[in-house]
């Protein structure tokens, strides 16, 4: 079964078994194992998903901006827990995927394109990261701002 991009819900790449590929796999270090257009599949779906994550934030950003306006509602909430459980998810995914690029290109013989590939992978999806902690670090104190005030102490 071939494995789609949009996939976000941790079955994908790095679910399989403890080296990420598919089952059948299992038993030996993947490096050996993988084949070159597997592995640019892996490339891209990371790729997708650091773009995600980003899209993510910018979302995130903009309902910040509503949390305690007259455009504050339960749906805004829903929403801002939804995309930020989903973000959690395409994070644990991306970086489980990012281990298991850095051991596949580091124990291959190719050309050092992949190396340079993965390094601006990794940068990018680090950046995404940051980006996410810091907008969540703004959600949490304005949303802990806007509780009333008998209810900031047990919320902590």
């Amino acid at each position: 079964q071939k494995m789609s991009y949009g996939s976000i819900d941790g079955s994908g790449f790095g679910s399989r078994n403890p080296f990420g590929g598919p089952s059948r796999q299992g038993y030996q270090p993947l490096a050996t194992q993988i084949d070159p257009s597997e592995l640019q599949e892996l490339f891209q779906e990371t790729s997708a998903n650091v773009f995600r994550i980003n899209s993510n934030v910018t979302s995130l950003e903009r309902s910040l901006r509503s949390l305690g306006t007259s455009n504050d509602t339960q749906e805004l909430q829903d929403g801002l827990h939804a995309t930020q459980q989903e973000t959690n998810k395409t994070i644990t995914t991306s970086t489980k995927a990012i281990k298991q690029l850095s051991e596949v290109v580091r124990g291959s013989s190719r050309v050092c394109q992949e190396r340079l590939q993965l390094d601006r992978l990794k940068n990018q999806l680090s950046d995404a990261i940051q980006r996410y902690g810091a907008v969540q670090k703004k959600i949490a104190e304005k949303s802990k701002a806007l509780l009333p005030t008998g209810q900031r102490s047990t919320k902590q």
